[in-house]
């Protein structure tokens, strides 16, 4: 029993968020916090910049 639930904690944490700007991919988190995070930065950063934050796991069944 012990063993599912330490493979469902690794694959909460496994890298499905995307973080695009310009429609490239600047990195991955595992969550969605750290990639809404790290995307508000990178637009305080450069307000001209066109930056998404998405889930790679739904646009791979689009």
């Amino acid at each position: 029993m012990s063993d599912t639930i330490v493979r469902a904690s690794a694959a909460a944490t496994e890298p499905h968020y995307v973080v695009e700007v310009g429609g490239k991919c600047i990195s991955q988190f595992g969550s969605l916090t750290a990639a809404l995070s790290a995307g508000l930065k990178l637009k305080r950063e450069n307000a001209g910049a066109k930056v998404k934050v998405y889930d790679a796991r739904e646009k791979e069944t689009a």
